[in-house]
């Protein structure tokens, strides 16, 4: 049975359709092993396919030689492959979908990170790293966007929350692994770790293989939730009328990648140039980040259920806010340490309410497209952010101004929140 106001032919997964019976798991509703499932995808998708590069980075500068331009290429290239993803996921996964595109996706990290482990050249490893951002980019949006088939907006945000949990798993796992890892015969320690990281990939893709489906038609369920009183949206192609929506929600995304960016780029380097702490404290500072992820879009998907996406937006710009000019206007350490968990406790919210609010305002059908564009807002927040923030840290010393302006920037993002239209209880 689907939605009122939707058919199967509605669904952009349904040309793939799998009718095989999920794995029998008692009472519990099967859209939360696809929510368990995302988030074990999301932990390879992000935590290692992107966050993980920076623990590794310091050991493949020293071993390969590497300046700081040619480390930012590598990060570069990585948000290009990302964006390439973003670009086609609105044409691939209405072919193959949200099963086959994350399976085959999960294999392509695998792969790049495989050959990243047995090559030295700076080119090929660029080149390498490309395909590793297509194959981040080409789990993320299938992921978050399957969850508005699977969850009725009562419990979307939650399930999202869920999802997002991953990622801060990764940024654990990478920080506590790749500072013991050790050469394996020609294999120096930064290559081990990306061929540690190719392995748990391959085993991520067959267990999403296994245990994904792309619709609730294919297991003979319903969405999880309460169900909505209003007709859900079944459009699968974005609205003309919705472009200013868009265009607006885009905007408030985009500042946060630009501000979230020049947090986690810089506040490590803060920490032991401003505050004077040693790098193992510094990092062990950042897994803290990390731990604390892991909660943030679970809290902040529930109460985005609670009280609506646009009061949810709202309340995770005033927390960031508060978070960047700890650090921008003090250096005294608690100021950094209320500064680290307040943003710890906050940096999945948007990116949640985001994609809840993508299914929610453009429906079910259209949120893997919206949710791509919005994705490319984000991206080119992130990819302005750091360079931003380089610039006047250049000009004044330090990244003071560039936490403060982030803080500002959060504060208009917060009005923005404010300003979306009210969405209709469903």
């Amino acid at each position: 049975m689907m939605p009122d106001g939707m058919s199967q032919q509605d669904s952009p997964d349904q040309g793939n359709s799998d009718n095989t019976a999920p794995l029998k798991l008692g009472r519990l509703h099967y859209a939360w092993i696809v929510a368990a499932t995302g988030s074990v995808a999301m932990f390879c998708g992000l935590g290692l396919g992107r966050f993980a590069f920076g623990m590794l980075l310091p050991s493949m500068s020293s071993s390969l030689g590497l300046s700081y331009t040619q480390s930012g290429l590598l990060g570069f290239a990585n948000l290009i492959g990302y964006l390439v993803a973003v670009m086609l996921s609105p044409l691939v996964l209405p072919r193959l979908g949200t099963r086959n595109t994350a399976t085959i996706n999960l294999v392509l990290i695998a792969i790049s990170m495989l050959g990243m482990a047995f090559t030295t050249n700076f080119p090929m490893l660029c080149a390498l790293y490309v395909l590793t951002g297509i194959g981040s980019g080409g789990v993320v949006l299938p992921m978050m966007s399957v969850m508005s088939h699977w969850f009725f907006p009562s419990h979307r945000g939650l399930a999202l929350g869920l999802v997002m949990a991953g990622p801060g798993f990764g940024i654990i796992l990478s920080g506590f692994v790749v500072p013991r890892l050790l050469p394996i015969s020609s294999l120096l320690s930064w290559q081990t770790g990306w061929l540690i990281f190719s392995v748990i990939n391959i085993a991520v893709a067959w267990l999403t293989f296994m245990l994904i489906r792309n619709h609730p038609n294919d297991v003979s369920q319903d969405p999880f939730g309460r169900t909505p009183t209003l007709p859900v949206k079944n459009n699968q192609k974005l609205e003309r009328s919705n472009i200013k929506l868009l265009v607006h929600l885009g905007i408030i995304f985009a500042i946060y990648g630009a501000t979230y960016m020049v947090y986690v780029t810089f506040i490590v380097t803060s920490m032991v140039s401003s505050y004077q702490l040693n790098e193992a404290t510094a990092g062990e500072i950042w897994a803290w980040i990390g731990l604390l992820s892991m909660f943030s879009g679970i809290l902040f998907g529930w109460i985005s259920d609670h009280i609506g996406r646009r009061l949810g937006l709202a309340l995770a710009f005033f927390f960031l806010a508060i978070a960047y000019l700890l650090v921008g206007l003090t250096d005294w350490s608690l100021g950094l340490y209320s500064s680290i968990i307040l943003f710890g406790l906050v940096v999945w919210s948007v990116p949640v309410i985001m994609s809840a609010s993508a299914g929610d305002y453009f429906g079910p059908a259209a949120a893997a497209s919206a949710l791509a564009a919005l994705t490319f807002a984000f991206s080119g927040g992130q990819a302005l952010g750091p360079v931003v923030a380089g610039y006047l840290a250049e000009i004044t010393g330090d990244f003071s101004i560039s936490y403060m302006t982030s803080g500002i920037a959060a504060f208009v993002a917060l009005g923005l929140a404010l300003l979306l239209r009210p969405q209709k209880q469903p």
